[in-house]
């Protein structure tokens, strides 16, 4: 097993996203879910329900390199890269045109860069549209749709061997490696 690590994750994207949009709904925090899992139905239509997907994420910059320079032998590289991660945030009941009213446009905003921080940072997000949804039940359900592009900026920490002395000894190459 490596000693490979990283922080913060993908998940620690959720962590903050998920009560940032509560609080500014005001669902309860079980009703903001990661995706729609297999298997499980969704959460009732009222008083409604957001959901939080993955689109992709996307290198933005080359990676920058940090090695402990107080420790005069250090065992480990930092690398840090910046990721752009899109996530598709879908809103679902009555209130749904609303609320991706509210959080387009505060993640539009100074609002929504300090609430995220130091986590991630919101980007820019589309315009929210609404997109037909027909349940089991062959009921219109009303959801309003946008993709949110966060920046998170990953730090990979990998062991490292490092040299801080070097012993060089003199040799004869015509004796020690004769033609």
């Amino acid at each position: 097993m490596s000693g490979d690590t990283v922080s913060p994750v993908i998940q620690d994207v959720f962590l903050v996203l998920q009560p940032f949009i509560a609080s500014h709904t005001g669902l309860d925090p079980s009703l903001v879910i990661q995706g729609l899992p297999n298997r499980t139905a969704m959460p009732l239509a009222s008083p409604g329900f957001v959901a939080m997907t993955v689109l992709r994420q996307m290198r933005l910059r080359t990676n920058l390199d940090n090695y402990d320079t107080t420790n005069p032998a250090p065992t480990s590289i930092s690398i840090e890269q910046g990721i752009e991660l899109d996530v598709q945030i879908d809103c679902y009941g009555a209130s749904s045109g609303d609320w991706a009213a509210i959080l387009t446009t505060i993640l539009r905003d100074d609002v929504g860069c300090q609430a995220l921080a130091p986590t991630c940072q919101p980007l820019y997000c589309d315009d929210a549209r609404m997109i037909q949804l027909i349940d089991s039940e062959d009921q219109y359900e009303l959801r309003f749709s946008f993709s949110a592009c966060l920046q998170y900026n990953p730090v990979v920490t990998i062991p490292m061997k490092f040299a801080d002395t070097l012993t060089a000894d003199l040799i004869n190459v015509q004796v020690t490696y004769p033609p």
